[in-house]
């Protein structure tokens, strides 16, 4: 898993790794220099002709780490100037350094009307300690560089994104790469900040970031060989009950394609068995679409307890939700659900909306439990507005998932995974073409299969969601984002 930090962690390690360890501060900007520089000399060396590069500095020592790139490439030949956007007055220590140093080699430093015309631009006004709006002479430079159609790099951030939450504060540079110091900082994996930070690289400076962190949430991301690690295995000698029986409590009458889309992607994430309680005016369509499947179907509220008690008696884990409407039936099948379930459950769809109706629905909920809002939903189960969620969904999150007790996957473009202990997963597959209907029950299917797999929900819920993401990436690369529906997202899980 890659360890992810907020800004005031990163400044811990730096600080720990100076004052504690013994690395001299200019040692580190070195070493930040040389991976931005070593970025720009890829790009410039891309096409054919000399290219031209300025870099774009503040006063702090983000603008150290770009007024030691200009030296590098100057001094390995490249036409590298400088622009100082910060004021002298109020340059750090190492900052006055490294500009003596580009004076004494006569580096070319321009005035803020000839910023245009530049190739390749690289950005070191602001670092991750950014807390204020960027306005004036400082707004200016950054809208003079995202009107140039040039190749930009930024140093550690993009100068305007928020470390932490990504906002852009009033405004930001629009990357093409970002060369972030160490360790990625949420920031740039939560949007806005990640479409303007580009292709993210971390780049090893010498930090030490296993001690000194400070205080925090614990965040991480899952990377391509996570999923493999995590999978539960998959025993020879097994039979179909060995792998998960999964009940799937969804659907409404005359509308059964969220009970099928669930219950087909739980199948194709593993999961030996699957049973759907349904209206009985589904029975005909859901055979002949999901043969695999058991049903449990009721036609009355008497039929709907006893079916959802057998299935409850039967299962390994719950789905519970999804197209389930929010008729009395609907809220009376929740209600006798979360009273009655002892097993691993998610919770998804209407039957978050009902539970969000109970004041009390906190007081019911368990570490057992994975809730899956999407922004709306979770505004509804928060009180908070969609923009306040946006502006920080960590936070937020893990707010919710400590008052609750609960696993939260809250879905969004980069959905935030949250846990009761304090720790949290920004994912970071997948792609717009899956913002179409029936995604999210697909997800809700993946995640019950490997939670009934054996998965514990902490790992399971930042699992399923990079491999929903992943599917969703397979489907983008066959039929392109404008043509995508849920069931491919569901054969993309079979690497078809």
């Amino acid at each position: 898993m890659e360890h992810i930090v907020t800004a005031s962690q990163m400044k811990a390690c730096d600080s720990y790794t100076i004052n504690e360890i013994g690395v001299p501060s200019c040692v580190l900007m070195e070493r930040a220099a040389l991976a931005c520089a070593m970025e720009v000399i890829k790009e410039a060396d891309r096409t054919v002709g000399e290219k031209k590069i300025l870099c774009v500095v503040g006063s702090g020592n983000n603008g150290g780490d770009g007024a030691a790139c200009a030296r590098i490439l100057f001094l390995r030949g490249y036409k590298a100037d400088l622009y100082v956007a910060g004021s002298e007055d109020h340059f750090t220590a190492d900052m006055q350094e490294q500009m003596r140093i580009c004076r004494n080699l006569g580096i070319r430093e321009i005035s803020g009307e000839d910023i245009g015309g530049y190739d390749i631009y690289v950005d070191c006004i602001f670092g991750i300690g950014l807390s204020r709006n960027v306005q004036g002479h400082y707004a200016d430079v950054i809208s003079a560089i995202n009107r140039e159609n040039a190749f930009v790099i930024s140093a550690d951030i993009p100068s305007g994104i928020h470390a932490d939450t990504g906002a852009v504060m009033g405004c930001a540079v629009k990357a093409d790469v970002t060369v972030t110091m160490q360790l990625k900082k949420s920031g740039l994996l939560l949007n806005p900040g990640a479409k303007y930070a580009g292709r993210v690289m971390a780049a090893e400076i010498g930090i030490c970031d296993r001690y000194g962190m400070g205080d925090g949430p614990e965040i991480h991301a899952l990377e391509p060989q996570d999923a493999e690690l995590l999978l539960p295995v998959r025993r020879s000698d097994g039979n179909k009950g060995s792998f998960g029986k999964i009940l799937i409590i969804a659907g409404s009458h005359g509308m059964c394609g969220a009970s099928y889309l669930s219950a087909l992607a739980a199948l194709r994430a593993g999961a030996g068995m699957v049973k759907i309680i349904a209206p009985e005016a589904n029975r005909e369509i859901l055979q002949t679409l999901l043969p695999e499947a058991i049903l449990g179907l009721y036609s009355n509220a008497e039929s709907a307890v006893r079916a959802t008690e057998e299935g409850l008696s039967w299962a390994d884990a719950v789905c519970l939700g999804p197209g389930l409407g929010k008729t009395d039936l609907s809220r009376e099948i929740v209600l006798h659900v979360l009273a009655s379930c002892r097993l691993p459950l998610v919770i998804d769809a209407d039957g978050l909306n009902i539970i969000a109706e109970s004041a009390s629905f906190p007081e019911i909920l368990s570490e057992k439990i994975c809730l899956t809002p999407h922004l709306g939903e979770m505004a509804r189960l928060t009180g908070l507005s969609v923009t306040s969620l946006k502006d920080d969904p960590i936070r937020h999150a893990l707010h919710f998932a400590e008052d609750t007790g609960a696993v939260i996957l809250m879905k969004d473009a980069r959905t935030v995974i949250a846990c009761p202990d304090g720790r949290a997963f920004i994912n970071c597959s997948g792609n717009s073409g899956m913002a179409t209907a029936g995604s999210g029950d697909v997800l809700s299917g993946i995640l019950t299969a490997l939670v009934g797999r054996g998965c514990a929900p902490d790992i399971a819920a930042p699992l399923a969601a990079y491999l929903h993401g992943e599917a969703g990436d397979r489907a983008m690369e066959r039929l392109g984002p404008d043509y995508m529906n849920a069931s491919d997202i569901i054969k993309g899980l079979s690497f078809e």
